[in-house]
């Protein structure tokens, strides 16, 4: 081998030299790790807090019946449900008024606009969070399904850790083959930048909240400034999670186990555009961050695959000296580092999942997700359930917010 063939091996072996290292952090951080299932431990009691459901609903007709059932079967006795439909074009508005006949817990209320300087879901949560009338309000996707036992765990737990704020990290339905692929990688992407030890930590200033499940106190709600103060952003859940942790209260994020499920997205489109949105946003718009971000996987996962490659072409072309051989063993080692650790991350996401020999297909769609997150910090511009917002959404959120509650204010007063 000559000194460039060596020096090749030599820098190859010290990047596959992380994996080992990312395993055995894994187990740790895994092994701190609370998990909240059906059988921890619940909130007892006869004079319990009142909770308020509040679920926005656009074009879920697919879901919707799912959680509002389970929603209605919690193992709690003082709860109201608010469904707030959202401009549906489909039957999300029957579903949930057929709920509302049948149980009198559910109010059915119908959002019919959004005004300039607002996401979507942040103006319906705006404005219908003040008609409900819990101490705590639980926001919810209407993708998700809880165990009946899921608010009496939430509450002790938030209890338990005197938090004004809970969220939790469900497991996922992957339904599809893309669902598979993607979702374990996405999710951990966005979870590097927010470990949940500092989350969980009051002395540290990381902030995250997973909106397709929060509770959260009305006081603390309020005082936060509520979706008013995060009417801009397309994770709502972090920014306001950010609020409360900045007024110095408690905020707690848990892996669920069992307790709650969801299903984020039904098809390839939807995971990219989703997940190019969630990144985006999550990691500040920032451009750096995203590159950052992009680079990891480049260099400790394509390059087993860029080596793979080579060592079988090189010993194809009937090149395979000592160069190759070397550089396909150290590949293979790679790769075997590399399933070791991702068995880990698909587990813990979607429990029992058969797909993670196809993690690198995975790494290859994730970087082509965060390449489209990098654009989007160029154009501004993102697409998402119908709605289309382009880079003037955060520089008119203030102007826009104030006139839209002075028109509310004014209409209330006629």
């Amino acid at each position: 081998m000559n000194r460039l063939e060596s020096w090749i091996l030599w820098t190859y072996a010290g990047i596959i030299l992380i994996w080992p290292v990312r395993w055995v952090v894994l187990k740790i951080v895994l092994g701190r790790t609370r998990f909240l299932t059906p059988e921890s431990p619940k909130l007892e009691g006869t004079d319990l807090p009142l909770v308020s459901a509040v679920i926005p609903a656009k074009d879920e007709e697919a879901t919707l019946d799912e959680c509002l059932t389970a929603v209605r079967a919690q193992d709690y006795p003082n709860l109201e449900i608010l469904v707030v439909d959202d401009r549906s074009d489909d039957d999300t508005l029957a579903i949930a008024r057929r709920h509302a006949d049948a149980d009198e817990r559910v109010r059915v209320l119908q959002n019919d606009r959004l005004p300039p300087g607002w996401t979507g879901k942040t103006y319906v949560l705006h404005r219908h969070a003040p008609m409900a009338r819990g101490e705590w309000l639980w926001f919810l996707d209407a993708d998700t399904k809880h165990e009946p036992a899921f608010l009496r765990v939430m509450l002790r737990y938030a209890g338990e850790n005197d938090a004004a704020l809970v969220s939790l990290l469900p497991e996922l339905k992957c339904e599809t083959f893309w669902e598979q692929v993607i979702q374990p990688l996405a999710g951990i992407v966005l979870m590097q930048s927010f470990p949940p030890r500092d989350i969980n930590d009051d002395a540290s200033p990381l902030a995250f909240a997973n909106g397709q499940s929060i509770l959260v106190t009305r006081r603390a709600y309020d005082a936060a400034g509520g979706h008013r103060a995060v009417r801009h952003r397309f994770v709502e859940d972090i920014g306001l999670a950010g609020k409360v942790k900045g007024l110095g209260l408690p905020i707690r994020l848990a892996i669920a186990k069992g307790l709650v499920s969801c299903r984020m997205y039904a098809s390839i489109g939807q995971l990219v555009r989703g997940w190019s949105r969630i990144l985006y946003d999550a990691l500040d718009r920032s451009p750096r961050r995203l590159i950052l971000k992009l680079l990891d996987p480049i260099v400790f996962c394509q390059t087993g695959h860029v080596a793979l490659v080579a060592a079988l072409a090189l010993t194809a072309v009937g090149r395979g000296g000592a160069f190759a051989y070397w550089l396909l063993g150290l590949s293979l080692l790679h790769h075997g580092l590399m399933y070791a650790v991702f068995r880990i991350i698909y587990n813990v996401s979607v429990p029992g999942s058969r797909y993670v020999a196809t993690f690198p297909l995975g790494n290859i769609l994730t970087d082509y997700i965060l390449i489209r997150a990098i654009r989007m910090c160029f154009t501004g511009k993102v697409a998402w359930r119908g709605t289309s917002y382009d880079a003037s959404l955060s520089r008119t959120g203030d102007d826009a917010a104030d006139a839209d509650e002075a028109g509310e204010l004014e209409a209330a007063n006629r």
